[in-house]
């Protein structure tokens, strides 16, 4: 039985083919989960990972709808000028500033002006023991890979995007993103 596709994805389906939406990336795309739903659904689909992931979509029947499955290295030459690009919990795994930088960048580059950034991320919650009571601030290991929609704002907006919506649900966070024209 195949894993749902992220909350965040099923829910902004319908926007993204009113948007005219047609070539997506799937940029962490982990067990194809979500990559494989929006094939099914009719998009242009591009997987990308690390190599230690990319051995294992290979393999993976699924990888035979896809347009295309790229190693994260290779995106600074792609340029696909993607529709949207899709990030599911990957900014929650992403070790250091400079690998977010490099993230986001990459983004940027393989996405059309007006194109869209889905991000869908583990979110900080008030109720936990960490939050804005932690004593240091955000920055323990329970903490440190969560977000809410402001920190998102903070990382994301520098590389050109505009927020339009975002959303909390059980433990997650969804915001969407449009890249501001140049």
């Amino acid at each position: 039985m195949a894993t749902a596709a992220a909350g965040s994805l099923r829910r902004y389906n319908r926007f993204f083919l009113q948007r005219g939406i047609r070539t997506v990336l799937d940029y962490g795309a982990g067990t194809l989960r979500n990559a494989r739903f929006l094939a099914e659904q009719g998009f242009s689909v591009y997987a990308a990972d690390i190599p230690e992931q990319l051995e294992r979509i290979l393999r993976m029947s699924a990888n035979a709808t896809l347009s295309g499955v790229l190693d994260v290295g290779d995106l600074e030459c792609a340029f696909l000028e993607a529709d949207l690009v899709l990030s599911t919990y990957v900014l929650n795994i992403i070790p250091d500033g400079s690998e977010k930088w490099r993230y986001l960048r990459d983004v940027t580059l393989n996405l059309r002006n007006g194109g869209l950034l889905l991000v869908e991320a583990r979110c900080r919650r008030e109720d936990e023991a960490c939050g804005n009571g932690c004593g240091n601030h955000g920055k323990c290991p329970s903490c440190i890979k969560t977000y809410s929609h402001e920190e998102l704002d903070l990382l994301v907006t520098p590389f050109g995007f505009s927020r339009i919506s975002h959303y909390y649900r059980r433990h997650a966070l969804a915001v969407l993103y449009e890249k501001v024209q140049d």
